[in-house]
């Protein structure tokens, strides 16, 4: 009996659903018609306004235009067609049978005269769908032209509707398909109860008390619904269980990524390349360092035999002999000297260490290998052998020409001009060596942080006249020319005056040691817009090349030109100069050709003018 009345049910809301369909049906093709409608009757309208007035009249030689014209419409929901005068007489109409136009105002207003409206035929209150356009002779207005189209569109195109019918026909087959396959589908479930039935009644009737029988029959059903229960009991926990171990599975899976990420993350902000090879000498990890160091991204690395992306030798063989150990045994530290797309060689350091599993140390998980930039380390050791070398040349020498000296002092005698000039000798070399010690002992005390920095307000002009005449009076003798140029009235600076002569004095000095015989030295300063100090130090010297001006204030460097060679030096004092000033907040930089000489220009902030005017008041 359910199963009849959800078949009704089907059937009903199968009706209710193709009389929607055709209410929409309905519904757009009344829309549909009025929009062709508005169309048909805009452009009649505007086409009959367009005809001359002598030709859309009425005559008893041609029936006039109007006529024509709307003859030509053949619609059945043409109503009428009126030209009126201005003042609503009818001058020629067109009408339906026993249709009788309606009355309506005719608009004045020249921005009204082509439009539509909606009125109601006086006999049967039928809508109307109103054109009207003006019609013209020689400019001024000659009446209007109305058309009429009935707008109520009533019933259905057959075409349409014949479509709907097969569209609707297979919807309301359907549902009796639908309502056997359901009753079908519920026909084990009416026999497992007509079973369950058979078997309560024949219990009863077996045991011949019908007092009994539902007491039994009632023990079967309750041990059948006992079993069901413990069933779905069972199965609802072993659900549960299972989506327990989902969840603690995918918390797990979670919990590896990130640590995996957390430490992928790390090995790639190592500053060194890290590469990790299973036992097959695969890479299985490789960093973004490496890209720089080898010349092979991390995607072109992770699963390649190395073969496949090392184009270096050395660093190759390196990586293949990892595949052959055993253990705990590790390869010595390898070096190596490589170069990518043609850029400056790199000095390489590679270094393996065997991976362990945490939990057996008998077992390896692979190998970790880094690879280690050490270009500026080899530089830096050759440097700071070389500078020894530097030093100690720089030291024996003057020490060499204090003894000679010496022992010549012992063997004058009464000679005045020799004892004078070995004076003099021993004074120059014993201020060549103290000045190779004070730069050393400043630059220790620079890198270390030892010097505080005492600015104070400082004279500038006074400052370099100073140096310059100190400097000028070193090189007297030496057949060089001296100029200044610094203002009087040069700003003022906060600076430390002790580290700033030291700067200047190196500029000044180099100046006179790299020059050319008859050659000039210059010292110059000036204000700049900004409200800075540009101090220059011009030599006509041997100037230095642009590939080397760019080092020439590193530590330890000196020009490898045999004439720059030639003269005396340690590569420190213009490394001396940068720390100076960029200690005060400045910058230092230098202009040179080869053979024309160079030209260093240290630049400071000065005091701001209002600070200058509150010392001087």
């Amino acid at each position: 009996m359910k199963s009849d009345r959800l078949g009704l049910t089907m059937i009903g809301a199968t009706l209710g659903v193709i009389a929607l369909i055709l209410l929409a049906v309905f519904v757009q093709q009344s829309r549909q018609h009025e929009r062709q409608l508005q169309a048909q009757g805009n452009s009649l309208a505007r086409a009959l306004a367009s005809v001359p007035v002598k030709e859309l009249a009425p005559s008893p030689e041609r029936p006039g235009m109007l006529r024509t014209l709307v003859g030509l419409q053949r619609r059945a929901d043409l109503a009428y067609a009126l030209w009126q005068s201005p003042q609503g007489g009818a001058l020629a109409e067109v009408s339906a049978p026993g249709l009788t136009a309606p009355q309506a105002p005719l608009p004045s207003e020249p921005a009204h005269w082509f439009g539509q409206r909606e009125l109601r035929l006086p006999d049967d209150n039928t809508r109307i769908l109103e054109f009207h356009a003006p019609v013209m002779d020689q400019g001024a207005l000659a009446g209007f032209v109305r058309l009429g189209y009935r707008a109520e569109g009533w019933g259905m195109d057959a075409s349409a509707l014949s479509f709907q019918a097969v569209l609707a026909l297979p919807i309301f087959l359907l549902a009796p398909l639908f309502f056997v396959l359901i009753r079908r589908e519920m026909r084990p479930l009416a026999q497992l109860g007509q079973r369950m039935h058979d078997v309560s009644a024949r219990l009863g009737e077996g045991l011949g008390d019908e007092v009994l029988a539902p007491r039994v029959q009632g023990a079967q059903l309750d041990d059948f619904v006992r079993r069901l229960g413990e069933f779905l009991q069972r199965t609802e926990g072993r659900m549960r269980e299972l989506e327990s171990e989902r969840m603690d599975t995918v918390a797990s899976q979670r919990l590896i990524s990130y640590k995996r990420n957390r430490v992928e993350a790390v090995l790639h902000t190592l500053p060194e390349g890290v590469l990790v090879l299973d036992g097959q000498c695969t890479p299985t990890f490789a960093n973004a360092k490496l890209e720089p160091l080898l010349g092979a991204t991390p995607e072109q690395i992770v699963g390649q035999p190395p073969p496949h992306w090392c184009r270096q030798p050395e660093v190759l063989a390196f990586l293949l002999r990892q595949q052959g150990l055993q253990g705990d045994a590790l390869l010595r530290p390898a070096s190596a000297d490589v170069s990518v797309n043609g850029a400056v060689p790199r000095h390489l350091q590679l270094v393996s260490y065997p991976l362990f599993s945490p939990t057996d140390t008998a077992q390896l998980f692979g190998t970790l290998v880094v690879v280690r930039d050490v270009t500026q380390e080899r530089l830096a050791r050759d440097a700071g052998a070389e500078f020894v070398a530097s030093v100690s040349h720089e030291l024996k020498t003057p020490l060499n020409t204090l003894k000679a000296y010496s022992e010549l002092l012992m063997d004058a005698g009464g000679d005045e001009a020799v004892r004078v000039e070995a004076v003099n000798v021993i004074h120059a070399e014993v201020d060549r060596m103290a000045g190779l010690i004070n730069n050393l002992l400043n630059i220790s005390k620079l890198e270390t942080g030892a010097i505080a920095l005492a600015a104070a307000r400082v004279n500038v002009h006074d400052l370099l006249a100073g140096a310059f005449e100190a400097q000028r009076q070193n090189a007297v003798g030496k057949g060089l020319k001296f100029r200044i140029n610094v203002p009087v009235n040069l700003g003022l600076a906060a600076l430390d005056k002790d580290l700033m002569r030291i700067a200047v004095n190196n500029l000044l000095s180099n100046a006179i040691k790299y020059n050319r015989d008859g050659g000039e030295v210059v010292l110059s300063a000036q204000e700049t817009e900004d409200e800075h100090l540009e101090i220059r130090v011009r030599d006509s010297g041997i100037g230095i090349s642009p590939a080397q001006a760019a080092r020439v204030f590193d530590k330890y460097f000196r020009a490898d030109d045999p004439e720059a060679s030639s003269r005396s030096g340690h590569g420190l004092g213009l490394y001396l100069v940068r720390q100076i000033v960029e200690l005060h907040h400045g910058s230092v930089t230098l202009q040179s050709e080869p053979g024309q000489g160079s030209e260093f220009c240290i630049r400071l902030k000065k005091l701001p003018a209002l600070y200058e005017e509150a010392i001087a008041a």
